[in-house]
């Protein structure tokens, strides 16, 4: 059985203009200690479909579909269920990380909420007070450890520091110390190396991925960069405007890659060659009006009367799914 098994989700949020139509039929599975990238322009549905998994959509998204957890379907369990995992066993790590944290506090008082209220739906006022208070003592060894393995110096600075007295990097590696410090099965990273620069995202990345081997981790990662995707991801799903365009291995998907959309991703991508970029023309559609059929279409070079018409299935093409015309036996 898979740890994460997405089946056919659908999420759509009302607005005054009508529904947006942002993830449409969207299924994948990560196996114990396996990285899969979802991939994709920014507003292709990758942070909605994370955020359907944390349960944390807001009140007017329409969700249907499964996602199923070590076997529960967090859409269908109870609040009480979904809170005894969200940040115990699945943890997150968001974008920016300095607008993730509260200025006003230090790392060390993010860091005792974050382990004070992982795995809990709700807690009385009083009750908070009173482990708030004793928490320092008995949880200080813990978080100095968890420091540590994000590969911080001088933990017991960091922890009395401010957010903005450390740099993003810094504060990126607090974070994944943070949201790991549970030992969480799953762990989902999105965009984990936004606005960083090459080096640092290079070192943030070789982290996240000695903690998946040391603690036996799956992450999920949301990525715009094919470049960190290569680099960190056993699996790639590639969308395009909420619909799966290829599903495979990297080495696969980025080797060789068959849907067109793909393809054109790759060949937008600067060459040290000197190779001129070939960027995809066209935009994203308008989520309330989609097009029919594959939503590619209207920017794809190969675009047939059927992708007008009909939204394509996934076709095992190369040990792969490629939801594509061009593939149909």
């Amino acid at each position: 059985m898979a740890l994460l098994d997405v089946r056919n989700l659908y999420i759509g949020y009302k607005t005054f203009k009508g529904v947006l139509d942002v993830v449409d039929g969207i299924s994948f599975s990560i196996e114990r200690g396996e990285s899969l990238a979802l991939v994709g322009e920014s507003g292709s549905g990758k942070t909605s479909i994370v955020k359907a998994i944390l349960r944390s959509l807001p009140g007017n998204a329409i969700a249907r579909g499964r996602i199923l957890f070590e076997g529960l379907d967090l859409l269908s369990a109870s609040k009480e269920e979904v809170s005894k995992i969200r940040g115990a066993r699945i943890a997150y790590i968001p974008q920016e990380p300095l607008s993730a944290l509260n200025q006003l506090f230090t790392i060390e008082e993010h860091f005792i909420d974050r382990l004070l209220l992982a795995g809990r739906e709700q807690t009385s006022l009083l009750r908070y007070i009173r482990e708030r208070r004793r928490a320092p003592r008995e949880l200080r060894e813990l978080m100095i450890k968890a420091l540590e393995e994000a590969r911080i110096g001088e933990p017991e600075r960091v922890l009395s520091s401010y957010p903005f007295q450390l740099s993003g990097g810094m504060l990126q590696r607090v974070l994944i110390a943070m949201a790991v410090a549970t030992r969480p099965s799953l762990l989902l990273a999105d965009e984990p190396t936004t606005a960083l620069d090459v080096i640092t995202q290079k070192e943030i990345l070789g982290l996240l991925k000695d903690l998946q081997r040391e603690m036996g981790m799956s992450i999920l990662y949301v990525t715009h960069d094919l470049g960190v995707a290569r680099m960190v991801a056993d699996k790639i799903l590639v969308l395009y405007a909420g619909q799966p365009a290829e599903l495979g291995s990297s080495a696969r998907v980025l080797g060789s890659p068959l849907h067109p959309y793909t393809s054109g991703l790759l060949r937008s991508i600067p060459k040290l060659s000197g190779e001129p970029m070939r960027p995809i023309e066209g935009g994203l559609p308008d989520y309330t009006n989609p097009p029919g059929g594959c939503r590619f279409h209207p920017r794809c070079p190969h675009a047939m009367d059927k992708c007008r018409a009909l939204k394509p299935p996934g076709i095992a093409m190369d040990e792969r799914l490629v939801h594509c015309w061009l593939y149909e036996v």
